[in-house]
């Protein structure tokens, strides 16, 4: 520090204070025998400890000493042995002071150098923590199918779920995803679906789920997303065995998507259960063990037509035994008023569009599914009755008629060094209309399929699935039976 009109004074180390006390109080103590009665003034050079009894540069002036006068005051042998035992007695209380001191000291260094770690190390966390888009992960898969007529009225034959079972129809990518997802926060999650596959680019989700609590039980989800439905609608088709969902559930929501807003609750251990189903064995993912909410009811990225939404709710558990088989049941529902798209089809003989009620006709269905997962035997089946807007037998105008199907489906899993292999087979059965289709007909739907599906790795899945088929083509009306198919399909993940 500075003073005016006096040299800079340095601030002297505690060691070296401590042995300078130390210094002094033995030349005090000594002195009180030896030396000679007058008052000495003392000074000390910090840089190199020495002691003066003059001033001078750099010297620092530690106090006056009272002499002894020694011919006065001279000691016998008894009072100077006295005096040499309190000097070694305040020798050691000083040499333990400094001890002390000296402990205090290394204490406090090795806080300051924890706290200063703690610092960076804070630092550091800050400078590492990801942005929200650094969060985001991109992923999706591809489906590569290949398809060829066996027998029957093949050229005749229509899927509104397949496109790819059409006369002329070869090499086809019946799917091309691409998933972009992340936790934004610990209540918000985001998630975008795009489809590639058929000349066109879509959306096929665009939603977000917000959390109402950090164990992630309750959400809600606004946007466009799966409807609350059937398990093998909430199936994705990268996990899916049969090529495709079955007609009698898909045709109450075609591509399984709607816009809305949806609650769905899930127990924090479910949450797990779900997770561990999906990435083993196939499982429909996390739906909520309870699900409702309010959606348009027009379809995937189309506008509502009758300011009415459709009511849409779902119950399922997966109940887990003690030898660790899995099994699963639900139900669902939902209900509204659907608008049809009409016009004319000259294919089908139809040459004024039937008349119908803007205001849209009563949709509903109720359900119920069971799956018991392959481990390694399985078991899976849904059924579905209802009612939705039809096609008259004339043909001429739209009413209201009843709906009813669904499928069983058996399958097994064998894991070796080659993969895992899941030979299954379905049944499925449907009476009732496809009202996402133009005049929405009526459709009779009966199919079996045989398959099997080779996991090679985690990435890299072949099906090869044989199927007859005894359906209408919903773009002819005409019904083709015995129809006899062979298909593959080659699906990559990424």
């Amino acid at each position: 520090m500075k003073q005016s009109g006096m040299n800079k004074v340095k601030t002297l180390p505690l060691s070296w204070l401590i042995r300078t006390v130390l210094s002094i109080t033995a030349i005090s103590l000594l002195c009180s025998v030896v030396i000679p009665v007058h008052a000495l003034t003392l000074y000390v050079d910090p840089d190199t400890e020495q002691v003066y009894t003059t001033p001078g540069k750099n010297r620092v002036k530690l106090g006056k000493f009272k002499q002894v006068n020694e011919a006065g005051n001279t000691q016998s042998p008894e009072e100077a042995k006295a005096v040499e035992n309190k000097l070694d007695e305040k020798l050691d209380e000083l040499k333990a002071v400094e001890a002390r001191i000296e402990e205090h000291q290394k204490i406090i260094q090795e806080t300051a150098q924890q706290n200063q770690l703690a610092a960076a190390e804070k630092a550091s966390s800050k400078s590492d923590e990801k942005k929200w888009y650094d969060r985001i992960k991109i992923g999706g898969y591809t489906q590569f199918r290949q398809g060829a007529g066996l027998s029957g009225d093949f050229a005749g034959l229509a899927s509104p779920g397949d496109k790819a079972i059409e006369k002329d129809t070869n090499f086809f990518i019946r799917r091309a995803r691409l998933v972009f997802q992340g936790d934004v926060s610990d209540h918000l999650k985001l998630y975008m679906q795009t489809e590639f596959a058929g000349g066109t680019v879509g959306v096929r989700d665009m939603y977000g789920d917000i959390y109402f609590d950090k164990k992630k039980e309750f959400r809600i989800r606004p946007g466009l997303s799966k409807i609350p439905n059937s398990f093998e609608l909430l199936q994705s088709s990268r996990d899916r065995l049969a090529l495709e969902r079955a007609d009698a559930l898909s045709s109450g929501v075609r591509n399984e998507r709607d816009t809305g807003i949806f609650f769905y609750w899930t127990p924090q251990h479910i949450q797990k259960r779900f997770s561990y189903l999906r990435s083993n064995l196939k499982g429909s993912g996390d739906y909520g063990v309870i699900g409702f909410g309010a959606y348009t009811g027009q379809g995937i990225n189309q506008r509502d037509k009758n300011d009415n939404v459709h009511i849409a709710a779902r119950v399922t558990y997966p109940f887990q035994f003690s030898n660790g088989q899995i099994f699963e049941t639900g139900v669902y529902g939902f209900t509204g008023k659907f608008v049809p798209r009409v016009g004319t089809n000259t294919a089908a003989g139809i040459l004024d569009a039937p008349t119908f009620n803007k205001k849209g006709y009563r949709d509903e269905r109720i359900g119920v599914h069971a799956i018991l997962y392959p481990q390694p035997f399985g078991f899976q089946s849904e059924w579905n009755w209802g009612r939705s807007p039809q096609l008259s037998a004339d043909r001429t105008q739209i009413e209201s008629g009843t709906i009813n199907g669904g499928y069983v489906q058996a399958m097994y899993k064998i894991d070796n060094s080659w993969g895992t292999w899941i030979p299954y087979v379905k049944w499925q059965k449907y009476n009732g209309a496809e009202k996402d289709t133009t005049n929405t007909p009526f459709s009779r739907v009966r199919e079996t399929e045989v398959g099997l599906e080779w996991q090679v790795n985690k990435q890299i899945e072949l099906v090869a699935a044989y199927s007859n088929m005894d359906r209408t083509n919903v773009k002819t009306l005409k019904h083709v039976k015995n129809a006899n198919i062979m298909r593959f399909q080659l699906q990559w993940r990424y």
